[in-house]
């Protein structure tokens, strides 16, 4: 388990040390800004899922002592 952590922090450091000497690479803003849409997206599905599932507990435990 040790050599393992060792060997990764050895690859770790070697891609540091050889991908500083490559050009800035280019960054596709309209990719990222769709990607945060979908996530939005993704997590207003899911609070909305959450919301759902709180009012059915509340109605099904409404008449429960």
């Amino acid at each position: 388990m040790r050599f393992f952590h060792l060997l990764m922090l050895a690859l770790v450091a070697m891609t540091l040390l050889l991908g500083s000497a490559h050009a800035a690479p280019k960054v596709n803003v309209n990719a990222l800004k769709k990607g945060g849409r979908v996530i939005k997206k993704g997590l207003g599905v899911i609070g909305a899922a959450g919301t759902a599932h709180e009012v059915y507990n509340h109605v099904r435990n409404r008449n429960q002592g």
